[in-house]
């Protein structure tokens, strides 16, 4: 019993007939996009049994279910995907389509995040959070070059700096 998403906007319809498959602009994707709005590897769906999961992979502009941004998340039949900018209807061949419940009285474990409906960019690196009991440090560089501190300080007794060298280089 395949799925099938339903181009509800513009697009082919997407026939789901792979245990997962990859959505997105690559040449090497299973479904290819080609909109400036899907990213590469925009997303990926899956078939459990009778619903499918779909899982963003760091889009840009995302996925939505049913109007809401999502993560990952559930789809069932009647349920609207939004990737990108282009909309589909969940469907099985041997199941009626009928509109989705609310997101908020479905049982499925969705993950909404924020969304202010400007293009989002997405961020590979965790971002600590301040300790209040310690007093603010420079948040160290991801451009593969050293933080150095304001000030170096010679180590008591040994005439070398704790980081290596001196910065004159004596």
């Amino acid at each position: 019993m395949p799925a099938e998403l339903i181009a509800l906007n513009e697009g082919p319809s997407i026939l789901v007939d792979k245990p997962i498959l990859l959505l997105g602009r690559h040449p090497e994707c299973d479904i290819q996009i080609d909109s400036r709005k899907i990213s590469r590897r925009h997303c990926c769906i899956a078939q459990v049994n009778d619903y499918l999961v779909v899982r963003d992979l760091d889009s840009t502009n995302g996925i939505r279910i049913n109007g809401v941004r999502v993560i990952e998340g559930k789809l069932m039949p009647g349920d609207e995907l939004t990737i990108g900018n282009h909309r589909y209807q969940v469907t099985w061949d041997d199941s009626p389509v009928s509109p989705a419940p609310p997101a908020s009285l479905r049982p499925a474990a969705q993950v909404p995040i924020e969304d202010d409906d400007e293009m989002l960019e997405s961020c590979d690196e965790p971002v600590p959070l301040p300790d209040p009991a310690r007093p603010a440090r420079p948040m160290p560089r991801t451009d593969g070059h050293p933080v150095l501190p304001e000030k170096l300080e010679l180590m008591p007794g040994s005439g070398s700096y704790p980081n290596g060298p001196s910065p004159q280089g004596s």
